[in-house]
Formats: C-alpha cells, sequence, structure tokens
C-alpha cells in the first residue's frame, strides 16, 4: 500500500500542508525542503500517479497573485504562510489549486486573457498591492472572485482580510497605556490600503487618548528592513525630536528604524520603545525581541477559499467583506511602566 502524504510528513517532522505542497509542485518551499520530501517519498514507495488528496474533484481554483512593484508583496515568511493558507483551504474543500502571478507593468489586459481561457471554477486574488484601478479590468472574467488582503470602498467585490484599523488602534493604544505622552508613527512611503487603514487605526487612538495628532514624530520609511534602515539614519542625522515610542507599519520597517535608533546611541526600549505588525520571525531575532501585532495569516487564506467556494456553490449570495483580528504579541521592545 502505497505511503500518504500525511505518514510522509511525520516521518520527517514536518507539516502535512508543506508536504502536499511539494508533491503537488506548488511554490513557497525552500529547495532544500523540496529535495528532502521528494527523496523521502521515492524511498518510501509513494505513488506520484495519483493526486495528494483523492477526492479534489470540484474543479480548478486559480490564485492569482497581483505585483504592482512587489515592494510589499516579496518572498517573506508573512506570504509564504498565505499561500500555504490557500493551499490547505483548497485542499479541504476538494479543489484543484493553480498558481499565477501578474505583474502590473506588464500590462494587465493580456494576463487576463490568458486566465479567461483557462478552465477554472473560481479566482482568489492577492490585491495586497493593488489599487481600484487595477482590479476593474478583473471584472470581465466570468469566474466568482474573492479579493485576499485589500478592500476596495468603491468597488462591489468579495473581500477578506486584516482588520488593519483595530490592530493599530490596539498597538498604539498599548504604547499610551504604558505611560508614553509622546507616541509617533513610522509609516510606509509606499501607498497600498493596509498601510492607509493602519494610520487610520493609529491616529484613531491618539484622539482617543487627547494626544494631538498634529506634531513631528510621522516618518515616512519604505516598507523593508534595508530600506527603513537607511531612511531613518537621514532622518535621525538631522537631529529632528524623538518620541518616547513609534508604531511601526509592518515588523520590517520597526527593525530598519530600530537598527538606525541604536546606532545613533538610542536605547530600545529604554529611551525609545517600538512596535510592530505581522508578527514575522524575525521578530524573535531582533535585539530586543520585538513586540508586535499577530496576523493569523493561514487562517486568513482558509477564510478567504472558504468564501470563494460559498460564492461558486450560492453565486446570488450577497457580497461579503469579513475583517480578521489581530492581537498583541508582548516581547521586549515596550518599556514597562
Amino acid at each position: 500500500m502505497s505511503i500518504s502524504a500525511k505518514e510522509i510528513a511525520e516521518r520527517l517532522g514536518l507539516s502535512a500542508a508543506t508536504v502536499s505542497m511539494v508533491l503537488n509542485n506548488k511554490g513557497g518551499i525552500s529547495e532544500k525542503t523540496r529535495a528532502r520530501v521528494l527523496e523521502a517519498a521515492k524511498e518510501c514507495g509513494y505513488d506520484f500517479s495519483r493526486k495528494n488528496d483523492p477526492g479534489s474533484n470540484n474543479g480548478i481554483l486559480q490564485f492569482i497573485i497581483y505585483k504592482e512593484h512587489g515592494t510589499i508583496v516579496t518572498d517573506t515568511p508573512f506570504f509564504s504562510q498565505i499561500a500555504e493558507g490557500v493551499d490547505i483551504g483548497c485542499k479541504q474543500a476538494g479543489y484543484e489549486l493553480q498558481v499565477n502571478y501578474f505583474y502590473g507593468m506588464q500590462g494587465v489586459s493580456g494576463q487576463i486573457q490568458a486566465i479567461a481561457e483557462k478552465k477554472c471554477q473560481g479566482i482568489l486574488l492577492l490585491g495586497t498591492e493593488m489599487k481600484p484601478e487595477n482590479f476593474r479590468p478583473f471584472l470581465e472574467l466570468n469566474a466568482p472572485i474573492v479579493v485576499l488582503d485589500t478592500y476596495f470602498e468603491e468597488l462591489n467585490c468579495d473581500a477578506v482580510l486584516i482588520n488593519n484599523v483595530q490592530g493599530a488602534y490596539l498597538a498604539t493604544n498599548h504604547l499610551i497605556d504604558r505611560g508614553m505622552k509622546k507616541v509617533g508613527y513610522l509609516h510606509s512611503s509606499y501607498p497600498i490600503g493596509n498601510f492607509t487603514e493602519r494610520a487610520d487605526g493609529y491616529y484613531k487612538a491618539l484622539r482617543h487618548s487627547g494626544i494631538p495628532t498634529d506634531h513631528p514624530f510621522v516618518h515616512k520609511l519604505t516598507p523593508s528592513m534595508e530600506g527603513a534602515y537607511a531612511d531613518m539614519l537621514k532622518i535621525l542625522g538631522q537631529t529632528p525630536p524623538v518620541a518616547d515610542a513609534y508604531f511601526a507599519d509592518n515588523d520590517l520597517i520597526a527593525a530598519g528604524a530600530i537598527r538606525a535608533f541604536k546606532e545613533c546611541g538610542y536605547r530600545i526600549p529604554e529611551d525609545v520603545s517600538v512596535i510592530g505588525f505581522d508578527d514575522m520571525p524575525i521578530c524573535e531575532f531582533l535585539e530586543p525581541k520585538l513586540t508586535t501585532m499577530t496576523v493569523p495569516k493561514r487562517k486568513l487564506a482558509e477564510l478567504a477559499v472558504e468564501r470563494l467556494v460559498d460564492k461558486i456553490k450560492n453565486p446570488k449570495s450577497a457580497v461579503t467583506k469579513i475583517e480578521v483580528s489581530t492581537h498583541l504579541h508582548e516581547r521586549m521592545s515596550v518599556k514597562k511602566r
């Protein structure tokens, strides 16, 4: 009897989803892990002629990863976990998953035509870097669509995303509750919907606590670790007033800023507290470890697949927006009272 993917996962100490993605030739897995899984599968007599998950007979779902500039949607653990969640959701629902990358700068119309010629039951669209005008051409596709990780107020589309306003509000409020009077904001210099909503949450927390929103502690930084470090170092070289604490749009911005603060003689968190967003693995390796807002990435993706499957089965169901809450993961980068 042929060994199953689950049994291979147990032998190797890997997740069943990781093994499934390798055996079904999906991306997002390191070459070292891929080679390890394939070698074990061959040694154990895995039957490569069959699907990893029998019962996947409901058809094909397209997962389209849209990149406008690729600055945000990159090969990070955040988006790898999103992809893994999509794969898990498809397997659970009995659909085959096909992954496509769209590059906005290369002309969307031709890419959309290629998708239209493929037979699929529904489309899950990672829209992190999308603007409304980028999404409109996708409305031409004659298939149910669910947008993942963003939302367009002016367009009628189903969406599953993070509750960014709430997350940023809770992060900023955590700093205020710790007695910080001057709470700054490390804001992404790249405008995407998630960061715009996080700005709303930040300013909402200030207003609710009676803290003026017109202050000199907001800095626009590149949303990458190296970019944020270089930008923050340049800003600090101009000797601006420094806040007691900062909320950062994501963990990479927070990490880059912390490095710049430390090089300029500031102690974290004794002189400056910093809190991030996303809870990426890098948070555990920073010194000090980074307090951040945890995003349930796999659950976010699985919910998006569930919503898409529901749209396929119930085409006349109401357009729905689903927001997934975040929660605080407290570590060492915020000063205690």
